[in-house]
């Protein structure tokens, strides 16, 4: 049987996420979007604390911290400066501070568990589905999920150990802006050399699955079974491609500008692209769910200025000038909590933009980015080496009002009588989605049993 080879048939890696999967019952209606930001070295509580409430941060050592449940309106109070672009969204906005995710571990990353809620280590495969996996099994799009990384300048298609779409199956993210765009938008531009790759694959995968079907008159039961997965995945990339031609007017609208952005090596180039390809696909009808792995420790985020140092560095910085593994200042001489700010800066300019983007487009009786929530969060907690006591996060939209958004929400800290733990904010998104379950990834045993944590986040819905 013919082999995969060289640089054709780059969705080839979706056989082992939903090109595989059994076909279900897709929600219809006006589309629900999610896009997850994620990001790495922790969100410290202080980097979104709105700036009239910074006596709520306090010293969280002993896993304690706030008491008692703190809500109110943002309508009142100055967004923090890493947040300041997101001030027009202020109304849209929800931040939170005091959920836990103890069910989870990791030194620098808490890999699947971030967005799954359970422990997951290294190099290890999923054991259970993350949000982002229940989310695109259930809405409809082409691409079901689509992912965007950050990763050393060279390969293709990864897998950060972040998505599942369930147990030992991982989701691969684009870490090639250009490679992302051929496939997502390449049969609407004019570039001949992204067209003539696309005809490749096309005729790649067309010659695969004759291949297959051929073969499998010949082969013993057990080993029929194994090319009925293949062939099955292989169809399903064909419908996807089919679907993808019919959508030829709205994709030439949406289709970003193939600029050399595409091609740079320059990190925070290539972020720009990333975002850019994000949006686009939300606007074309390619995608309802997309992540963004925004950084990586070995990153040095070329293009702001901060020297040598490294993401690692970063987050070591932040651990204090005495004890420290890193705490000197950066070349430009700005100081740790300086140089996160920038970072958070940077990240927030782009949810903000994507945002207005959205919000230009009318869809229904408003606009696309009311039907779309965008939460921003960390991989690994509140910090560095984070013992997953408190878990920050920002969230953009309301999903039609599903929501009740233009707040800030404090929850009690960890073990305190009303506390929520990561689990409550992702049955929160699936509840919006009208994907609701029972429970979702892993319990905290550590925590009382009067701590619910099998609900949405009756605060928020």
């Amino acid at each position: 049987m013919a082999q995969l080879s060289g640089t054709a048939l780059t969705a080839a890696p979706l056989l082992q996420g939903f090109a595989a999967e059994p076909k279900e019952k897709k929600l219809r209606g006006t589309p629900k979007r999610f896009v997850f930001v994620i990001r790495s070295n922790g969100i410290l509580t202080r980097e979104i604390q709105p700036i009239k409430l910074n006596d709520l941060v306090k010293v969280r050592s002993n896993g304690k911290g706030q008491s008692k449940l703190h809500q109110e309106s943002l309508k009142s109070h100055q967004l923090s400066a890493g947040l300041k672009a997101l001030t027009p969204f202020k109304d849209r906005l929800t931040i939170f501070q005091g959920l836990s995710g103890r069910m989870c571990s990791g030194s620098h990353q808490a890999h699947f568990g971030a967005l799954g809620a359970y422990k997951s280590a290294g190099e290890s495969p999923p054991t259970l589905p993350t949000v982002d996996g229940l989310l695109a099994k259930g809405l409809d799009a082409p691409f079901r999920h689509l992912g965007f990384t950050m990763e050393r300048f060279g390969p293709q298609i990864v897998y950060p150990n972040l998505s599942a779409i369930g147990p030992r199956k991982p989701l691969p993210y684009y870490a090639d802006p250009l490679t992302a765009f051929r496939d997502l938008f390449g049969t609407v531009v004019s570039d001949k050399q992204l067209k003539a790759a696309l005809l490749v694959d096309k005729n790649l995968l067309d010659f695969m699955i004759g291949d297959v079907k051929k073969y499998q008159k010949k082969l013993p039961a057990h080993e029929k079974e194994k090319l009925d997965h293949y062939l099955a995945g292989f169809e399903s990339l064909q419908e996807r491609n089919k679907k993808i031609a019919k959508m030829e007017a709205q994709l030439k609208k949406a289709a970003p500008e193939l600029s050399e952005l595409y091609r740079s090596e320059i990190e925070t180039e290539r972020l720009d692209a990333h975002f850019q390809l994000a949006t686009s696909a939300l606007v074309g009808g390619l995608s309802q769910v997309i992540s963004i792995r925004a950084d990586h420790m070995g990153m040095r985020l070329t293009g702001l200025g901060l020297g040598t140092k490294t993401v690692h560095h970063i987050g070591h910085m932040i651990e204090g000038k005495s004890g420290g593994g890193g705490g000197e200042d950066f070349d430009d001489g700005k100081g740790e909590f300086a140089t996160r700010e920038l970072i958070m800066k940077y990240h927030m300019n782009h949810i903000a933009q994507m945002a207005k983007n959205l919000s230009s487009i009318p869809e229904g009786d408003g606009t696309m980015l009311d039907n779309t929530l965008i939460l921003y969060l960390s991989d690994h907690g509140d910090r560095h080496h984070s013992k997953f006591y408190e878990w920050p996060m920002v969230a953009l939209g309301n999903i039609g009002g599903a929501f009740k958004t233009g707040q800030y929400i404090h929850f009690p800290g960890y073990s305190f009588n009303g506390h929520r733990t990561i689990s409550n904010l992702y049955l929160s998104l699936l509840h919006a989605a009208g994907l609701p379950q029972k429970s979702f990834g892993h319990l905290d045993r550590v925590l009382p049993a009067t701590i619910d944590q099998a609900s949405p986040l009756s605060e928020w819905v």
